[in-house]
């Protein structure tokens, strides 16, 4: 009997095993849920025509993102566990009070546990200054603004336990801003003073009436008027929610989405393949000129809304911010929106436009040669076609050094961001330089943590 139980139990282990790969053959293979990647299909050679040594593993990775039922198991555990435990089965979704969830990565922001450097905070205003100058020189206007995390908003529906920093880095950029000449529109204001939750249960962005409040709230900073929030309009349970998804990806579950009563009016210039597009263009008989948008996914509601109040509009996600996109709708206006989360991207992420520049005759800086040599990346690319785009990295700088480079007779002012500069004192910077510039002799200026002016060498390379 025992032997019979024992070839039953291994009969039935091996069916189970068997499912997911049958399963691939007569249901076809599982899909990415929400934003998964998954892994391509394996190869026998490399790109460059050599074996791929890791073809196995490849092979072991594809499956394990497509085998049958993959989502509907995924369900199934995070279902169990988050009633049983009150715990996620995804580290990107948290759990938190009254069914609501949350970004998991947006805890650091809440508790102060993720802050920016001294000098990244400095960096990020200073560029902000940077392109508002180049915008207003151009008789434009210029906004800054950073869609809340869910938690900054509820945190009484978030995670048990979590307790509000002292201070965070939106705390820390929006009081630099403060000492600043950038306009900056505060949506944490706003929306705190709505008793109406005006972001999603089960989504990590605000509902369509909460991108009402943000337009209002936007064209209230540029001295303009909004009514988009008082427009009529009602719920309809049709939306799925990113973090819903990604927690139950076979689930079908919707949630309340608003609807305006009547539908907006403007046209999408080109059609779009949908609202994440990386640039999107539109027209309508709005009164409010013309507008250069930078966004990322909390435009994806927003955009329609703004695209009524402007005759002109495009509205983009690329990076750098290119702000030579002004030139070809003659923008008046240039919005930057970028959420909470992803406030530290903003020391990374130069915006795209000529270096502002002096004589170097006219500038009063006499700075101490150190006598070393930095080298600098320096190219011509179509990313910034008409440019020649100079990089680089000081090892140390004070907190709110600027950074100049001198070449040809004239000095550069350099943006003060770029990729690096995670760690204290270190310094990225990006330039874009007349196309040709000569950097023979060219030099480097900055200021020590004492604030006494530096210079070295240049060396660049392509």
């Amino acid at each position: 009997m025992k032997k019979k139980l024992h070839l039953l139990f291994v009969v039935l282990f091996f069916c189970a095993c068997a499912v997911p790969g049958l399963g691939m053959v007569f249901f076809g293979e599982s899909q990415a849920a929400a934003n998964e990647v998954l892994s391509p299909k394996p190869s026998l050679t490399q790109p460059d025509g050599s074996v791929n040594l890791n073809v196995m593993s490849d092979a072991a990775d594809y499956f394990a993102d497509r085998f049958a039922f993959r989502q509907e198991l995924i369900t199934a555990d995070s279902a169990w566990k988050a009633a049983l435990f009150h715990t996620s089965s995804q580290e990107q979704v948290s759990l938190g009070r009254e069914d609501w969830l949350f970004y998991a990565e947006t805890e650091d922001d809440f508790t102060g546990a993720d802050l920016l450097t001294q000098r990244q905070v400095w960096a990020i205003c200073r560029s902000l200054e940077l392109a508002q100058g180049h915008v207003e020189s151009k008789g434009a206007s210029f906004l800054f603004t950073v869609a809340p995390n869910k938690l900054t908003l509820y945190p009484e529906h978030g995670p048990q336990g979590l307790e509000p920093g002292e201070v965070t880095a939106l705390s820390q950029v929006t009081g630099a801003l403060a000492e600043s000449s950038v306009p900056y529109s505060d949506l944490v204001a706003a929306f705190s003073q709505q008793e109406e939750d005006l972001y999603h249960k089960w989504d990590s962005h605000w509902t369509y009436k909460g991108a009402a409040l943000a337009h209002d709230t936007l064209l209230a900073g540029l001295g303009r008027t909004g009514d988009m929030f008082q427009r009529e309009g009602y719920y309809e349970k049709d939306h799925q929610g990113d973090l819903y998804v990604m927690l139950y990806p076979a689930s079908h579950e919707l949630e309340d989405q608003w609807h305006f009563s009547q539908d907006l009016a403007f046209e999408y210039a080109t059609p779009i393949r949908d609202v994440d597009d990386l640039r999107i263009e539109t027209t309508s008989a709005g009164t409010n000129g013309n507008l250069l948008m930078f966004r990322d996914s909390f435009g994806n509601t927003l955009h329609s809304l703004l695209a009524e109040s402007f005759g002109h509009a495009v509205f983009s996600r690329s990076t750098p911010y290119d702000l030579g996109a002004m030139d070809a709708i003659q923008a008046d206006t240039v919005i930057l929106e970028i959420v909470e989360r992803n406030l530290k991207n903003l020391a990374e992420y130069p915006f795209l436009f000529p270096a502002p520049w002096t004589e170097v005759s006219a500038s009063p800086l006499q700075p101490q040669d150190t006598g070393e040599t930095l080298t600098v990346s320096a190219a011509e690319s179509p990313q910034a076609a008409g440019y020649l785009t100079v990089t680089g990295e000081l090892p140390s700088c004070g907190d709110s050094s600027p950074v100049y480079l001198r070449a040809g007779g004239l000095q550069f002012e350099a943006s003060p961001v770029g990729s690096g500069g995670s760690q204290p004192g270190t310094c990225p910077f990006t330039a874009y330089l007349p196309a040709g510039t000569d950097l023979t002799g060219a030099q480097i200026l900055w200021q020590d943590d004492t604030g006494a002016w530096l210079q070295a060498s240049l060396a660049a390379q392509g």
